[in-house]
């Protein structure tokens, strides 16, 4: 799918760098490793050359003395994960010593350094201010973590995680369409509380609108989430709005539409919510327990009344599978959206995605996925002509 060039530093995270190229292998990429000399003292270019399926370097070859500079020009992406401090200071101030940082150097392309250090090192204002000269210049600076570090000091320094990395990754390697564009999306199911701790809600997991969030800024977008309850995991590097109740959701729709350029409706809002919310516990008695219930504000409707010109409306859509293009359509028109997905009933909660996309001309494009983020990409795909037409 991509080249990816791998550099690897000295550092207790090291053995983090062994499955990094083995998640990159899997997701069908080819990937050549540099060492650094020192990193060779913790794990041998053996083994990273049994993982990538490629010959690792930490000097130079006498077939090709030319390493620093056909390495670099092979690869679609250059990441060095981990990266020292040492290393990160060296390629910041234009200093080249080994394979690793003559590489850095000489490459054109997209450069993206994860380091790894002690929590001091990283404060220390000189290591600040290579980064933000490296930031000025476009390198990528996947921040490291706090926590417990090597050296059993809290604090930050450790090395992202795997899977912000490799988020990092898939972002590198896409075009970037949606540059400038930002979208707001919501996910996840609301919950409307009966007492402190009975509430109504659905089955949505979220997990399709944080594939689709992941998805859209890869592509450059930039996304800020709404979720309402959900226990995914959201997706990196997204900053995320908690709510509960479709009214509290409403409420930061308003609040934060009037700066977007899209709209992603996916959250699965409660139609009805109780018309009293009982403070504590609601006791056991009654044979038959009566609730009120009210209609919830409809949040596509009061986005509508804005009149926000310009903004581009996502909807999605859930009805049994005899009524789903009549219902949808029926939806898309009185919503006014540009385009509408449309699920069929037994879809919610599972992997799995399949359904239409419904556009504003009646046109209906038929899909069916094994997981939520193959359709992400299929829906960000479409979603990127809408909003550059």
């Amino acid at each position: 799918m991509a080249k990816i060039l791998l550099g690897v530093c000295s550092s207790v995270a090291i053995h983090k760098a062994c499955e990094l190229v083995r998640e990159l292998k899997h997701k069908n990429h080819q990937v050549k490793v540099v060492l650094t000399p020192t990193a060779e003292r913790f794990i041998t270019r053996l083994t990273f050359s049994s993982l990538s399926g490629s010959k690792a370097y930490s000097d130079w070859e006498e077939e090709d003395p030319f390493l620093h500079i056909t390495l670099p020009r092979w690869c679609d992406l250059f990441l060095i994960a981990p990266c020292s401090i040492n290393t990160l200071s060296k390629i910041a101030n234009g200093i080249a010593d080994n394979l690793l940082t003559n590489c850095a150097l000489a490459h054109k392309g997209l450069l993206m350094l994860a380091p790894a250090c002690n929590v001091e090192m990283w404060q220390n204002p000189a290591v600040q201010e290579n980064i933000e000269r490296l930031k000025k210049r476009g390198v990528v600076i996947i921040e490291p973590e706090e926590g417990r570090l090597a050296c059993e000091e809290e604090g930050k320094g450790r090395l992202a995680s795997l899977e912000r990395i490799l988020d990092w990754v898939e972002w590198g390697i896409r075009p970037k369409p949606l540059q400038g564009k930002k979208v707001l999306l919501t996910v996840g199911a609301t919950r409307e509380f009966i007492d402190d701790v009975r509430f109504i809600s659905n089955l949505s997991t979220g997990r399709t609108g944080f594939a689709i969030a992941r998805v859209l800024r890869w592509y450059g977008a930039d996304v800020q989430i709404i979720a309402g309850y959900t226990e995914e995991k959201p997706p990196p590097e997204i900053p995320l709005i908690r709510v509960s109740s479709a009214e509290e959701m409403l409420k930061a729709v308003l609040e934060n539409v009037k700066f977007a350029d899209l709209l992603v409706m996916n959250s699965a809002v409660a139609d009805y919510r109780p018309a009293e919310r009982v403070e504590g516990k609601l006791k056991k008695g009654k044979e038959v327990l009566e609730i009120k219930l009210v209609k919830n504000p409809d949040i596509l409707e009061e986005v509508s009344k804005l009149g926000l010109e310009g903004l581009k409306v996502v909807g999605f859509a859930l009805e049994e599978e005899k009524f789903l293009l009549e219902k949808g359509l029926e939806k898309l028109r009185r919503k006014k959206l540009d385009l509408l997905v449309a699920n069929p009933v037994g879809t919610m909660g599972k992997e799995g995605h399949k359904g239409y996309l419904i556009f504003k001309d009646g046109n209906a494009v038929p899909f069916s996925f094994p997981d939520k983020l193959s359709f992400a990409e299929f829906l960000v795909d479409h979603i990127s002509k809408l909003l550059l037409a």
